[in-house]
């Protein structure tokens, strides 16, 4: 009985440790992919961050804080954000 116990034991443990390396690659891939999204993450909560106060800029430049600079600004990363590729050939730039 002890005998089939820890023959049982050790196939299992061999078997983790197949599965250890047979999948640690696409763990790493997982983990990388994790580690961008966290960077793009707190990049977006760092540009949302400066954006929501431009006490720097209204300093150095009165019409930092004008309305046509937020509309310019607007349209800029309205721009700058990527599109799906169904924006991008059945609207073409009939918005702007």
């Amino acid at each position: 009985m002890s005998e089939d116990l820890s023959a049982r034991l050790r196939r299992v443990e061999q078997q983790i440790r197949a599965f250890r390396e047979l999948h640690q690659s696409e763990l790493q891939i997982i983990l990388d992919e994790l580690t961008d999204i966290g960077r793009q993450v707190d990049a977006e909560k760092a540009a949302k961050s400066v954006a929501a106060s431009p006490v720097d800029a209204t300093d150095a430049d009165p019409a930092a804080s004008s309305p046509k600079r937020a509309k310019w600004l607007a349209e800029q990363e309205k721009k700058a954000a990527p599109k799906s590729r169904r924006e991008l050939l059945f609207r073409g730039d009939k918005e702007t």
